[in-house]
C-alpha cells in the first residue's frame, strides 16, 4: 500500500493505470485488485474525475475528441468513462480545430492552395479531429 500511495502522492492516476504500475513493481494480482478496490472505495482513486482532468489538459494542449480518446484509453480508461467526459466538456471542437490551425500556420485572406489545405487537414486529422469539424474549421465543403 506505500507504493501506492507514493504513487498517488505525485499525481492522480486511473484505476487501470495504477493497477499496471503496481504490476510492473511485483505485487500479485490479488493484492492489486484489493488494494485498487479500497482506494476506490476511500474515493481516492477515481475514473470519472481522472477522464475529466485528462480531457480538460488535453483540450487546453489543442486536440481534438478522437485524440483525447485514444489517450484515455492509453491512460487505462473505459471508453464510455472517457465519452462521459468529453460530452460533458462542453466545447466547441470547430473553434478549437480553427485555433489550431492558427498557431499552426500563418493567417492568411487568400485562398488555400490544395497542396496547402492537405497539409492543414493533415495536421488537424493528426490531432484527433473529425473531418466535418476540420472542413467547417478550414472553412470549406470538401464535396466541392
Amino acid at each position: 500500500m506505500d507504493t501506492a500511495v507514493a504513487l498517488l502522492a505525485r499525481r492522480d492516476y486511473s484505476r487501470g493505470e495504477l493497477c499496471s504500475r503496481l504490476a510492473v513493481k511485483g505485487f500479485a494480482k490479488t493484492e492489486i485488485e484489493q488494494l485498487a478496490d479500497k482506494l476506490e472505495a476511500q474515493g481516492i482513486v477515481d475514473d470519472k474525475r481522472y477522464a475529466n482532468t485528462l480531457v480538460r489538459s488535453q483540450i487546453a494542449k489543442g486536440h481534438g475528441p478522437a485524440r483525447i480518446r485514444q489517450s484515455g484509453l492509453q491512460k487505462g480508461l473505459s471508453k464510455s468513462c472517457v465519452d462521459t467526459a468529453i460530452n460533458v466538456a462542453d466545447c466547441d471542437w470547430v473553434a478549437l480545430a480553427r485555433q489550431r490551425v492558427q498557431k499552426k500556420y500563418a493567417v492568411t485572406n487568400d485562398p488555400l492552395d490544395s497542396k496547402e489545405r492537405a497539409r492543414r487537414i493533415r495536421h488537424l486529422l493528426g490531432q484527433g479531429f473529425s473531418y466535418e469539424q476540420i472542413a467547417a474549421a478550414l472553412d470549406y465543403d470538401p464535396y466541392e
